[in-house]
Formats: structure tokens, sequence, C-alpha cells
């Protein structure tokens, strides 16, 4: 692969026939995974695509169209470091994630409540997924010449985010976006937003904007890209009216009527996107 390959491409009201949202991206030496809505713990493996070469896991946010992989993931790397590792002598995986704040405290939740408890086999150690909690802007390094920000949108800013504030455990909850930089390649993904002029400040030089239609037409998306001149278009995170032949001719369409005139590409499961 080289390039990008969309694990799960829908929103969260999940059809029969896709996953939800999760990007895997070359970035010359190893891969980088953009969310965890799908189940990577099957799909990495049956993309061909070993748990060691993953350089890091982006999560943009916690809603369970972009995170619920990650329990079977943890599970699957934790038994992966206790039993088959030793048994290869091999070292164990360690992929680190990145998140909004609160991410290292809400996996730890999750270890707990699926009955994964620090012990003799899951030692601290080889922890499969340590996370750090990214402030906006906070800059990644990935190795070589790849590194990463994330930025803040306003998918939490509505009235409803506000009342979830008791569920963040007190504090306000977080989105991001994210910016990707590779040797010769930048690409922006929206995560969740709350309007696509989030991601507008960010798009300079940027030669793929891949954005969501869970809550937007695609030709709002379509006139942000047009404007800050990107001349690819990746469309995930899709609401029902956007899956299957006719979805994908109407997301087409909609972007052509916006003005948009560079490429837009409709995504599905295991698409694969080159650079």
């Amino acid at each position: 692969m080289s390039g990008l390959r969309v694990l799960g491409s829908t929103s969260g009201l999940v059809p029969g026939d896709r996953f939800c949202t999760s990007l895997v991206v070359d970035i010359g030496d190893g891969i980088v995974v953009l969310d965890a809505g799908a189940p990577l713990a099957t799909l990495l493996p049956q993309a061909g695509i070993e748990f060691s070469a993953i350089r890091a896991l982006l999560l943009t946010h916690w809603h369970a169209d972009h995170s619920a992989g990650l329990p079977l993931l943890l599970q699957r790397l934790w038994l992966h470091n206790a039993i088959t590792a030793p048994k290869q002598g091999t070292p164990p995986v360690i992929i680190p994630l990145y998140g909004p704040p609160l991410s290292a405290y809400r996996l730890d939740l999750l270890r707990s409540f699926y009955l994964l408890p620090f012990d003799e086999v899951l030692r601290r150690d080889i922890f499969p997924l340590p996370v750090t909690d990214m402030g906006p802007d906070e800059r990644i390094d990935l190795g070589g010449s790849a590194s990463a920000f994330m930025y803040l949108t306003t998918h939490w800013t509505h009235a409803h985010a506000q009342r979830l504030i008791n569920e963040n455990f007190g504090v306000p909850p977080v989105g991001y976006g994210i910016r990707l930089e590779t040797e010769g390649h930048t690409l922006v993904y929206s995560g969740d937003a709350g309007s696509p002029e989030d991601c507008r400040p960010y798009l300079a030089g940027a030669d793929l904007l891949v954005h969501e239609l869970g809550h937007f037409h695609a030709g709002e998306v379509a006139l942000v890209a047009k404007d800050s001149g990107v001349p690819r278009l990746l469309l995930v995170h899709l609401s029902a009216e956007y899956h299957g032949d006719s979805g994908s001719a109407r997301a087409i369409s909609e972007a052509r009527d916006a003005g948009y005139q560079g490429e837009v590409i409709v995504a599905n499961d295991g698409l694969e996107v080159p650079f």
C-alpha cells in the first residue's frame, strides 16, 4: 500500500455492509491509523498490515463510531505481547495512541471494564497502547520526515455538547481534526466537524482533504476545498444518502455544482487511495 486505505467509511447509523470510520496512511517507513471506529484487530491483518508496522494511532474524539475498535485491539495486542511474542522471541508491539484530553483516563477505564488487569501477564512495561493526551496544535513526531498535529474543531460547541460536561468527567469535551505531513504529501482529516470551515485554516499546501459527510452535504465541503486550492477530496464518514453508486454520484454532482473541479473520491470500505 502506498497512500491511504479506508477500513471503515460510514457514520454512526451503521448499515450492514460498512464499518465505522477508520483510515490507515502509509508514511513511507510505517503506517499511521486515523480513528478506530472499525474492528481494527481483524481488519488490519486482513489488509496485510503488520501491527508492528504501525507508528501511531491518532484518535479525533471518543464517539463510538470513531473509537469502538479500541477494546478488542487492546486485548488482541495484550495477548500478543503476553503470549505470542515471548514464544516467538520477538519484541512486544507498542502502538502509541494520541488523542484529546482524558484519552489516557478513558482507555484505562476500558482496560478495567473489559477485565484486563495489570499483573504478571499484562505488565505495564509491555502495555500495547500507551496514551498521550494532546493539546491543540501540539506536533507529533512520527519518525523520518513524517509528523502530525491535531487542531480543534467545533464539533463539541453546540448546546447539546455542553450538556455532556458531566459525562466527560466535569470538563468540556474536545474534538480534533488532523493535519498529517509526510515527505512530499500533506493530508488534512476533518474528524467530526461542527462546520466544514473548521479545517480551512489548516489546508495551506495540502494535496488531499479527507472530510466527513456525516453532518454536511458534499457541496459545503467541496466549496472549502475549492477556495483553499486542495486538488483532491476524499469523502468519508458517510451518511446513508451517500452510500452506494447512487450516493457516490450524488456527492460528486454536489461537489461539481459547488464549482469544485478537483478529484472527488467517495469512500467505501477497502478503498485504496494512492498518493
